[in-house]
């Protein structure tokens, strides 16, 4: 497993490739650790997932599939909701399945003269959409950690309720608040809010 153990893997092609840590002590990477070669996102064994994120240039970020919180770089992020009436939604602390995303973002550069050029990778990006419930209150919530280059990291969140709510989103850190926004959702309309990692 890589996100559990001490080891600094680096990446192979790129500075960061996704992993999923498996309940069995095994993982699946982007590019098999031995042979370097690419291995199939969808080829994941999503039942036996129990991390899952993006390792290299020493660093790990990842989530822990149990409850969806993420730890990136030794640092535990937790997202909540707090509605008007002051009741909280621990959006990372869902134990409900969750759907793995990972994805770059890149461009190619292209002439007529010398056909396709470099591509160049503009960042990557892990998460998992998933939903939570309490009480009669149903949010889609999809975070997903981006890695950009040249700038700051940060998580874009989308959420979407099956209520009205009038409320905040909040951001944790190591369990302390760091910052909290106005969110206020209308049914079944997708709010977005991108956090730069504190």
């Amino acid at each position: 497993m890589i996100f559990s153990n001490s080891n600094n893997l680096q990446a192979i092609g790129i500075p960061f490739n996704w992993n999923a840590d498996y309940a069995n002590g095994k993982n699946y990477a982007e590019y098999d650790l031995l042979t370097h070669k690419k291995n199939d996102f969808y080829l994941i064994q999503k039942s036996q997932v129990i991390r899952f994120g993006l390792f290299g240039q020493r660093l790990k970020f990842f989530f822990e599939m149990s409850d969806g919180s993420f730890y990136l770089h030794g640092r535990r992020i937790e997202i909540g909701y707090e509605d008007e009436n002051g009741e909280t939604y621990y959006l990372t602390s869902n134990f409900r399945d969750k759907d793995l995303i990972t994805y770059k973002i890149a461009s190619t550069d292209f002439s007529s003269k010398q056909g396709l050029q470099n591509t160049n990778i503009e960042s990557i990006n892990f998460g998992y959409k998933t939903i939570y419930n309490k009480n009669d209150v149903e949010l889609f919530f999809q975070p997903v950690v981006s890695l950009p280059f040249n700038q700051s990291a940060f998580i874009e969140v989308k959420l979407t309720s099956n209520k009205n709510l009038n409320g905040h989103i909040i951001f944790k850190s190591r369990g302390i608040e760091v910052e909290r926004f106005y969110a206020p959702l209308e049914a079944n309309v997708s709010g977005q809010i991108n956090w730069t990692i504190k």
